[in-house]
């Protein structure tokens, strides 16, 4: 290859280099400029959920948010009619575990969608400890850069013996 073809095939590259590599960066900041908010809200949420089941009472609800669960007869809407459906149940000493099973975030980044199942365990008065587990699903919606629970869906899963009765029928 002589001198001259050289300097034509360097310059040939050089421009393919200069065409490609700008769209190349481009989608590379783009997907982690993407995936690194996402990330970090997964691990957010999951963080919460966390310091929930170690008693610390850090989430938070929208001032619309709806809760809909198997113990009560109708759905409740707004936070404060929730505050005081759970203090007309008398219900004390009571414990949640929550185990997330599937989080997913918008790719507007404002809202997610968690699936979990429960434990639960809980006292009425002159009853014994009732404990029991379930299936969730948790709606949550990002505010001024707080994550909230804007809807919340609760219900106890049959007992495994019970299950497989029905399907062996």
């Amino acid at each position: 290859m002589n001198k001259q073809t050289l300097v034509v095939a360097q310059l040939i590259l050089s421009t393919f280099a200069v065409t490609l590599i700008p769209g190349s960066i481009d989608s590379v900041t783009a997907q982690t400029t993407t995936v690194t908010p996402s990330q970090s809200d997964e691990q957010t949420l999951r963080d919460l959920v966390r310091q929930e089941n170690e008693g610390k009472k850090v989430i938070q609800f929208t001032e619309d948010y709806i809760f809909v669960s198997g113990a009560l007869p109708r759905p409740v809407i707004g936070r404060a009619a929730h505050e005081k459906a759970k203090s007309d149940r008398m219900i004390s000493v009571r414990s949640v575990k929550d185990e997330v099973v599937r989080l997913a975030i918008s790719q507007s980044g404002d809202m997610a969608e968690e699936f979990g199942n429960f434990t639960m365990s809980y006292d009425e008065p002159n009853k014994p400890r009732t404990t029991f587990s379930g299936s969730y699903l948790r709606v949550w919606r990002k505010t001024d850069g707080e994550w909230r629970v804007d809807a919340f869906f609760a219900r106890p899963n049959e007992p495994e013996e019970k299950t497989k009765q029905k399907s062996d029928s």
